[in-house]
């Protein structure tokens, strides 16, 4: 055995890439399996059934082939794992020797980590197997076949992106000839499994639930899960942080998207994975997705790594996905990075509006998104109504100066002072002025916007208490959204947490709902606390006591900010 043999298992996620991207598929293909050109791709007998009809597709743009007959598809890897009956190191290190990567590790720490990622890797690919199983061959796997059929995913599709389905029992995959003989501690570092809490032993984590494998660097990384069977407040599960996967640091589908993105230069954000899913299926293949989470500094590194010049963001058109589209705008806003938003009509998910318009409606429909920049002010000034007092507007032209300051050319800096002065009812020189630093819209007392918290140093205690309290008061009597709506004290939060969810209460959430999706863990209890203390003590907020809370939070506020800047997106 080599030396790159012995240290396979250590083999870096940047390594396997590189390899995918030097190995020429056509030619390890053409070893097994007569090939014609066809298009852009080309096509043959598949070796893995019988046929007469060529249905086998190997695209040299994707790294990838496809039979249309049986369904499967994969990589070099997995070609070669299947034709030649080779294990996965084994095939890694046959194409590494034939395309010339070393797979040498660069010390042993990183060799350990490696090693550690590798076998999880292993372990999850073990679960996808038995959960393809479940739901292509056993009975219980209909609920999950009906709901594709319902949703216009076709077989050959879910089977291309390896969907399967996770039994609602409590230990059909930890109990499983799938993972006979491996270690429960590997099963439960990689999310599979959960310690029970009365007992030894572990049950599933995913039950009841259709199940989307997430790839990177060619090996799957972890899991979501839509609930199809059982009861469960989340509808998507999602697998937790590993060392083999980071949700901040992940993007579903990008594996698929990479070749279509480099070509294009355009990275189509979406929210869920049926959304990725559907688009691709459809032919648009720039779609991804984040993994449960907002999108972070690291998914725009990732695209943009990839190729991407341009970011659209195609979120839901319900408050949720508003606020998550707003989310990513003021991101990409601080990067600098170009973005549109495209939000489908009648509050319809991506993948249902393309099946009803076709990609090339809705190709058309992308083409005429919104500038972010644009996006973001529109919503900014939607939350400043009607009469507003004069400190509401002040706070209003404050809060957008970093948008309007951010936009790509003199022209559009123009034309969003234009759309300011409009809504806030000044003159548009006053609004150029007040936006460009040198002077205030009017004399009249001002409360400075907050910025968000550095990162790395701490909220002060008096600003987080007052959102604490707010917020508290909210969940406790839900007929206050509309005034705390009306306060504009929510573009005051400095918490971004907290001031999502506000935002939510503000759009309509339920505030239990909007509780529940507070992070981190601690944050959300002590806002329960919070909501706790309340109730001991028979604590009835009204309107008047929430405009008192508001204006002392807006204190505590000025007191603590010494200067003034955008809370969302900054200064460019």
């Amino acid at each position: 055995m080599t030396l790159a043999a012995r240290h396979l298992a250590s083999i870096s996620d940047e390594k396997l890439q590189e390899l995918r991207d030097r190995v020429d598929l056509v030619a390890v293909v053409q070893r097994r399996v007569p090939l014609k050109k066809s298009g852009h791709d080309w096509k043959g007998l598949c070796p893995f059934h019988g046929e007469k009809t060529s249905s086998f597709y190997v695209v040299p743009d994707k790294k990838m082939f496809h039979c249309f007959g049986c369904g499967v598809s994969g990589d070099a890897i997995k070609f070669v794992m299947q034709t030649e009956g080779r294990s996965f190191r084994e095939a890694v290190e046959q194409l590494a020797n034939e395309a010339g990567v070393d797979l040498t590790p660069p010390d042993a720490e990183e060799a350990r980590r490696s090693a550690r990622r590798a076998a999880l890797g292993e372990v999850n690919e073990k679960a996808c197997t038995f959960y393809e199983r479940i739901l292509w061959e056993h009975p219980k796997g209909e609920i999950a076949r009906e709901h594709l059929r319902q949703r216009g995913i076709t077989e050959d599709t879910a089977k291309a992106w390896r969907l399967g389905y996770a039994p609602n029992l409590w230990d059909s995959l930890i109990k499983s000839h799938a993972l006979k003989g491996v270690d429960p501690r590997l099963v439960e570092e990689a999310g599979l499994g959960v310690p029970r809490k009365k007992g030894e032993g572990l049950y599933d984590r995913f039950r009841g639930r259709l199940t989307i494998p997430i790839r990177e660097s060619g090996r799957i990384v972890g899991f979501g899960g839509r609930l199809l069977e059982g009861e469960s407040e989340a509808k998507y599960l999602n697998s937790p942080d590993t060392a083999l996967y980071q949700k901040g640091h992940t993007l579903f589908a990008l594996d698929r998207a990479r070749e279509a993105i480099r070509r294009d230069g355009v990275a189509l954000f979406v929210e869920g994975y049926f959304d990725a899913v559907g688009l691709h299926q459809a032919g648009v293949s720039t779609a991804i997705a984040t993994c449960g989470t907002a999108l972070t500094d690291k998914h725009l590194e990732l695209v943009t790594k990839a190729g991407a010049r341009e970011l659209v963001f195609v979120f839901d058109g319900d408050a949720a996905g508003m606020r998550a589209a707003q989310r990513a705008s003021e991101i990409a806003a601080a990067q600098g990075a170009p973005a549109r938003v495209l939000v489908p009509p009648g509050g319809e998910d991506p993948d249902e509006t393309v099946l009803r318009v076709g990609v090339r409606g809705f190709r058309e429909m992308l083409a005429s998104a919104q500038p972010s920049l644009e996006f973001l002010l529109d919503r900014a000034l939607g939350q400043l109504p009607a009469g507003a007092p004069i400190e509401a507007r002040v706070r209003a032209v404050d809060a957008v100066k970093g948008i309007v300051q951010a936009a790509p050319s003199p022209l559009a800096r123009d034309l969003y002072v234009e759309k300011v002065a409009e809504k806030v009812g000044a003159p548009v020189d006053a609004i150029a002025r007040a936006l460009a630093g040198k002077a205030v819209i009017v004399s009249a007392p001002k409360t400075a916007a907050p910025k968000q918290a550095e990162p790395g140093k701490p909220l002060p205690h008096s600003v987080l208490k007052a959102e604490l309290v707010i917020l508290a008061a909210v969940v406790r009597n839900p007929g206050l959204a509309p005034d705390l709506a009306h306060s504009g004290a929510v573009g005051e939060f400095v918490h971004p947490a907290l001031r999502d969810a506000a935002d939510a209460v503000c759009s309509g959430a339920d505030p239990r709902i909007a509780l529940r999706a507070v992070e981190p863990d601690s944050l959300r209890q002590r806002l329960l606390d919070a909501v706790g203390e309340m109730e001991q003590a028979g604590d009835h907020t009204d309107a008047k006591r929430l405009s008192n809370l508001v204006r002392k939070h807006a204190q505590t506020v000025a007191l603590e900010r010494k200067q003034r800047a955008s809370p969302r997106v900054p200064r460019g």
